[in-house]
């Protein structure tokens, strides 16, 4: 069994649609170990960046992001990533990722991804009973400085592994036995 990690970022929620300009993701097989290295899936958004966006979380050069292809064109990609047999997904927060992937599917009008996304915070709610936090301040708890990265969507997948990974080895127990 293997383990998609993933994390987006979007341009904007204007009108509560969420416009996705990046989806990173890693995948690992049930130890952990990497099986397909971090990469940052970008993505033209098509649409204008919010100025919070703008400030606060685009680590990348607008110039770059719009020069990028659509979600249509990569979405056979981000599909097939998130439907491979034998894969389970797994996002931080993993309500507004599924949000997100559908507003730009019904933006698009392709048919949504049917995958099942499961979310960290609700392991650590799960095998710690406590309430999660944001990715960062649970990352910064468990791994001392958070450096540089915070919403590069890859770096943020990693950071969501690596927790999920020390939840385990703590419990002694396999993700998927969370879940499924």
């Amino acid at each position: 069994m293997n383990y998609l990690f993933f994390d987006i970022e979007c341009a904007n929620c204007f009108n509560g649609k969420g416009k996705i300009y990046s989806f990173g993701y890693l995948i690992t097989d049930s130890d952990f170990n990497i099986i397909s290295p971090p990469e940052d899936i970008l993505i033209n958004p098509d649409c204008k960046f919010d100025p919070y966006v703008k400030k606060n979380i685009l680590v990348y050069d607008r110039a770059l992001i719009k020069s990028k292809p659509k979600f249509d064109q990569v979405y056979p990609i981000i599909k097939k990533l998130m439907t491979q047999k034998d894969t389970l997904c797994f996002a931080y927060g993993s309500d507004n990722d599924q949000h997100f992937l559908a507003d730009d599917c019904e933006r698009y009008s392709l048919k949504k991804i049917k995958a099942k996304i499961f979310d960290i915070q609700k392991l650590i709610k799960l095998a710690e009973n406590k309430n999660a936090r944001k990715l960062s301040i649970e990352f910064e708890e468990r791994f001392g400085n958070l450096g540089s990265g915070a919403h590069r969507s890859d770096v943020d997948a990693v950071r969501t592994m690596m927790i999920a990974k020390q939840v385990c080895y703590a419990s002694k127990k396999a993700l998927h036995e969370y879940f499924l």
